[in-house]
């Protein structure tokens, strides 16, 4: 699995996590659904790695992945930034998975939202 972040991508990352540490974690969350097929993908900063994370290669670094996620997902993968809606997007050439991709703390505070 490979995840191509594009350079609006990139420059949008760079500015929302400023100074915020944590390793990139492309993480299915599954909270308020009513089964673990029904769950929304976000970037979530986390401070380390768990037994249950894979490594994912891509153009900024490794980002990590729960192993029992990774099934909903192509082999490429791309996050890209959507200048007119100001949000992260992540697709493949099949399909997009989320047009609103969140950046989130560990402790579920939102650093990006949609600008008005």
């Amino acid at each position: 699995m490979y995840i191509t972040f594009t350079d609006s991508a990139i420059n949008r990352l760079n500015a929302l996590r400023s100074n915020l540490s944590g390793q990139l974690h492309l993480y299915y969350d599954t909270e308020g659904c009513s089964c673990e097929n029904s769950g929304i993908f976000t970037l979530r900063l986390v401070v380390e790695k768990t037994p249950e994370d894979d490594i994912i290669d891509s153009n900024i670094g490794p980002v990590l992945i729960k192993r029992w996620t990774e099934i909903f997902l192509e082999d490429a993968l791309t996050i890209d930034y959507n200048d007119t809606e100001k949000t992260l997007v992540l697709k493949s050439d099949g399909q997009y998975y989320n047009r609103n991709l969140l950046l989130v703390t560990d402790n579920d505070k939102v650093i990006s939202c949609p600008i008005s």
